[in-house]
C-alpha cells in the first residue's frame, strides 16, 4: 500500500487538493524535494521499478532517481490522492531536430476537460509545473516559459523551452504505455551503450531557488538572473554538491565510486 503521509512529508506538503492548482503544487514540491539522479546506472545497477524498491529508495532512503522511478512514484501519489494519471513515453530531443528511442516516462491527467502534461522526472530544464498538452500558446512556469508544438514530420507533440533560441526537450506520440514498455525502456536506459546514463553522471535538482545540474564534472547553477558554470575539483566537491546542496544520502564509498567514473584522466 502507498504510504501517502510519508510521501507528503518527503516532499514537504501537508495535503494536496484534487484540482489543477493542487496538481501544480504537487509536481513542484516533488521536483524541489527529490532530485533527478541517474547514479545507479552509472555504477552498473539497473534500477528496480517495483514500488517497494522505489519507495525505499526515494521516500525513505534519501535518494533521487531517474524518470521511471520519479514519475512512477508521482503516479502512485496521484492515484492515492484521487487523480487519474495516464502514462506517456517520450523521445528525448535535448536540442536535436528529432528524438531517440521512447525512453522518457511522463504522465498525463485530464481535469475538467483539460489534459495536463505532468512530469517530475526529466533530467533537463523541464517545467516545475504541469503544462497544458493541447495548448499552442507559450505557457509561463516559475522556472521558464514553455511551448508545445506539433511536429509535421512525425506527428509528435514536442515540448520546447521557449526563448530567444527555443530548445526542444522531448516529443510525445500519444501511444498507450504498458508495464512491459516501461520495463523494456528501463533496461535499455540503464544498460545500453548508446544511452547516456551508463556512461555519464546526470543529476538535476534544486538548492532553494537555484537549479543545479551536473553532467559528469560540469556543474551548472541557474537562477532567473544568471547561469553560472564551473568544473568540479575533486570528490569532496562532488560530495558537497550531491549531499549538502541536493540533500542526497550517499555514503563516502559511493561518492568515491562516482568520482572514479567521472574524474578526468
Amino acid at each position: 500500500m502507498f504510504a501517502l503521509s510519508a510521501y507528503l512529508d518527503r516532499v514537504g506538503l501537508a495535503d494536496c487538493p484534487r484540482s489543477a492548482s493542487g496538481l501544480a503544487q504537487l509536481q513542484a514540491a516533488q521536483m524541489r524535494a527529490i532530485p533527478f539522479e541517474a547514479i545507479d546506472p552509472l555504477l552498473g545497477i539497473t534500477p528496480d521499478l517495483s514500488f517497494d524498491s522505489i519507495a525505499a529508495k526515494l521516500v525513505h532512503g534519501g535518494r533521487g532517481g531517474y524518470c521511471y522511478e520519479l514519475n512512477l512514484l508521482l503516479e502512485a501519489a496521484l492515484l492515492a490522492l484521487g487523480f487519474a494519471p495516464r502514462r506517456a513515453l517520450a523521445r528525448v530531443r535535448m536540442g536535436k531536430p528529432s528524438g531517440g528511442p521512447r525512453t522518457h516516462l511522463a504522465l498525463e491527467i485530464s481535469i475538467d476537460g483539460i489534459v495536463w502534461l505532468v512530469d517530475a522526472g526529466f533530467g533537463g530544464p523541464a517545467s516545475l509545473v504541469p503544462l497544458r498538452r493541447d495548448a499552442d500558446a507559450p505557457q509561463h512556469a516559475p522556472n521558464g516559459t514553455y511551448v508545445l508544438r506539433d511536429d509535421a514530420a512525425t506527428g509528435d507533440r514536442v515540448v520546447w523551452l521557449d526563448g530567444d533560441e527555443p530548445f526542444a526537450l522531448y516529443s510525445l506520440d500519444g501511444a498507450a504505455v504498458t508495464d512491459g514498455d516501461i520495463a523494456a525502456a528501463n533496461h535499455v536506459s540503464a544498460t545500453w551503450a548508446g544511452a547516456p546514463f551508463p556512461n555519464h553522471l546526470m543529476v538535476g535538482g534544486f538548492d532553494g531557488a537555484i537549479r543545479i545540474g551536473l553532467f559528469d564534472t560540469a556543474l551548472t547553477e541557474h537562477t532567473h538572473a544568471e547561469t553560472r558554470r564551473r568544473t568540479l575539483r575533486d570528490a569532496e566537491d562532488l560530495r558537497a554538491v550531491l549531499c549538502d546542496r541536493l540533500r542526497l544520502q550517499l555514503p563516502p564509498d559511493r561518492i568515491d565510486a562516482i568520482w572514479r567514473r567521472i574524474a578526468p584522466a
